[in-house]
Formats: structure tokens, C-alpha cells, sequence
């Protein structure tokens, strides 16, 4: 049996349009999934009780950058300061180093917990001229002591910063 030219036609369409139902998408036609903004701000662990800054900045001093993130308010204020330099690394903490990480368990200035020992990681650094454009994020761990020489330690911290 011989088909015709036009049901040769018919029949070719037909292949055609059975063979295109049959095909999955393309992938142009898959939306690419945004992957979730960083979470913006500081959190950390201090004591056990994880923490969460209500507010949070930084200020540039001369060659160096102060990280806050603060919660409450007057004699119920909490929070950790950290001085950092404007550069991506790792940056040891000690009595003795330019890199410090300070936390305030009150209102009080008896309860600043200066660094001792610990750690401070920049993972991103990015200056730019316009405000509210520069961005400073990374994360830190710290042991303080006051001056009272009790000690207080800070874990689990992360920082994400616009300036």
C-alpha cells in the first residue's frame, strides 16, 4: 500500500506532533529557583541562650570597622561589639590583639566582657562609596572576662552588616 503525497504529509505532522507531546520541557522553560537573601544582622550563643540583635551596624574608625548588635534597652541592654579590620580573614583574639570582641550582658559598664581568647572570621568584606552599600559578614566565638574577672563565653555568632 502507497500513501499519497498529502497523506504522506498528514502522517509526517502527525509523527511530528506526537514526538513533541511526547517531549519533556526545555529547560529554558524551568524557572531557575532565587536562592533566600542572607539573613542580615548579628545573632550568637552566649551561656547557652541564643540570641538575637534587635538592632545592628557598623562605623568605620580609621582602618578599622565596629560591628554592633545590640537588644533591649537602659539597665536591660545586651549585645557584643566586635573591632575588625576592612579586609576578609581569620583573626585571632587575645588581650593583646587590634581585633577585639566585646560583650555587654547589661546596661551596666561592670558587665563588659572583654575578649580573652577566641576567633573572628570575615568572610565578606565590600566597601562601597555609596551609603548604606558596604557589607561586612562572618562569624565569631569568643571567651570575655570583666573586670571582676568573671568570664562569659560567646559562641555560634554571625554577623551580615550593610554600612
Amino acid at each position: 500500500m502507497m500513501l499519497s503525497l498529502p497523506s504522506l504529509r498528514t502522517a509526517t505532522t502527525m509523527l511530528a506532533l506526537v514526538s513533541l507531546a511526547a517531549c519533556s520541557k526545555k529547560s529554558e522553560d524551568t524557572p531557575t529557583p532565587t536562592p533566600p537573601a542572607a539573613t542580615t544582622g548579628v545573632t550568637y550563643t552566649v551561656d547557652g541562650a541564643a540570641v538575637t540583635a534587635t538592632t545592628s551596624g557598623a562605623t568605620v574608625v580609621g582602618n578599622q570597622i565596629i560591628v554592633s548588635g545590640v537588644s533591649g534597652t537602659g539597665t536591660a541592654n545586651k549585645g557584643v561589639l566586635l573591632t575588625l579590620p576592612k579586609a576578609t580573614g581569620t583573626y585571632t583574639l587575645s588581650a593583646t590583639s587590634n581585633e577585639d570582641a566585646t560583650y555587654l550582658a547589661s546596661g551596666n559598664t561592670s558587665d563588659f566582657y572583654e575578649s580573652t581568647s577566641g576567633s573572628i572570621v570575615v568572610t565578606t568584606y565590600a566597601a562601597s562609596t555609596t551609603t548604606g552599600a558596604s557589607n561586612i559578614a562572618g562569624t565569631f566565638t569568643f571567651t570575655g572576662k570583666n573586670s571582676a574577672n568573671a568570664t562569659k563565653t560567646v559562641t555560634n555568632g554571625t554577623f551580615n552588616v550593610k554600612y
